[in-house]
């Protein structure tokens, strides 16, 4: 096995200043850093570390952090759940921030003690994803899903639910369905949307200028409710595939005198039990995500023990349509709603 004498020898350098490039010292030359780097890659030298300090499964954010949302926050909770009922504990990673220029992903991994990782990433950092998998270290990607050899998966299947969702739409009636999509795409998002122009064109009632992109906040929710209830021939439901969006669309409803679903029909999503803590009811399409974080913490642990435990495995939960009180049939005199809760009718 190849020694920290070896790589110290390789690089030319004291084994006291391999020992700092590996532990993250700041205080090192750029150059020398990326010097030691190499050598270690060339020497295929990976640091003993203490089991104690590898018992750690990372959460590891490749593009923006979300832990404040819905669905982040409830995969969490089952994280912890998991982490309370094995020997592994949790840690929050910032890769962007903490990875040594032209250092690998093995080797931030051993520097930092983890014993495997949780990976969230969006379809723009999925290349990201793909260089870590290249490199066959104990990872699991939670939410997106793609083509990726050696690359475990879990995620809510959330197609199957959405179709029904909007099939459910179109069968009150309604011929103008909106859908208001998450600005950020990863798979679960790109299914659910897939879904809804599947629907809508096979009814001949597709209308791309009813799409619209979100931030997942309830500010934005709000807004995207008075653009879409203003517009002339104005949609009569709306599809909203992110649920602080349908939260903040919701609200908005009642700011603008709109009686739900007498006036509109929303269809939400609802990552936990937010549909019931508000009014009315929401119809929904909903995953367990708790259960889904916790899925990926225990596969991570089975991983961090055996590389090839569940490599390429996807690991789907069934998301389901629950019915509330924001649907119904579409009003029989459609109104454009005003910024002022004012109304004209839709000639």
């Amino acid at each position: 096995m190849p020694s920290i004498r070896e790589v110290a020898r390789t690089a030319g350098v004291s084994i006291a200043t391999v020992s700092r490039v590996i532990n993250g010292a700041e205080n090192v030359d750029p150059q020398l850093r990326n010097s030691v780097l190499q050598a270690v890659e060339a020497c295929d030298y990976s640091p003993q570390v203490r089991r104690r300090e590898a018992d750690c499964v990372a959460l590891i954010y490749l593009g923006p952090f979300t832990t404040g949302g819905p669905y982040d926050s409830a995969c969490i909770d089952g994280m912890v759940e998991a982490m309370r009922e094995s020997s592994f504990d949790l840690k929050l990673i910032d890769l962007h921030r903490d990875r040594a220029p032209g250092e690998s992903f093995r080797q931030f991994f051993a520097r930092k003690g983890l014993g495997a990782a949780v990976l969230r990433c969006t379809t723009a950092q999925r290349e990201i994803a793909q260089e870590i998998a290249a490199e066959r270290l104990p990872v699991v990607v939670l939410g997106d899903h793609f083509e990726c050899e050696n690359l475990p998966f879990v995620y809510a299947e959330s197609k199957s639910a959405s179709l029904q969702a909007v099939e459910y739409l179109v069968s009150l009636g309604h011929k103008r369905i909106a859908f208001a999509a998450c600005d950020r795409d990863d798979g679960d998002h790109l299914d659910r949307l897939e879904a809804y122009r599947h629907v809508l064109a096979d009814h001949d009632l597709l209308d791309e200028r009813l799409i619209c992109r979100v931030p997942p906040h309830r500010a934005n929710g709000r807004q995207m409710l008075r653009n879409l209830v203003g517009m002339p021939n104005r949609a009569t439901a709306i599809f909203i595939a992110d649920p602080h969006v349908a939260n903040g669309a919701i609200i908005e409803s009642h700011e603008l005198g709109l009686r739900l679903p007498t006036d509109l029909s929303i269809i939400g999503f609802d990552d936990g039990d937010q549909s019931s803590t508000i009014w009315p009811r929401m119809t929904a399409v909903c995953q367990d995500a708790r259960a889904l974080g916790k899925l990926a913490f225990m596969q991570a642990v089975q991983l961090a023990a055996d590389t090839h435990a569940v490599d390429g495995v996807a690991s789907r939960q069934s998301a389901w349509l629950d019915i509330g009180e924001t649907t119904g049939p579409p009003p029989a005199d459609l109104h454009r709603i005003m910024p002022n809760g004012g109304r004209l009718a839709v000639r």
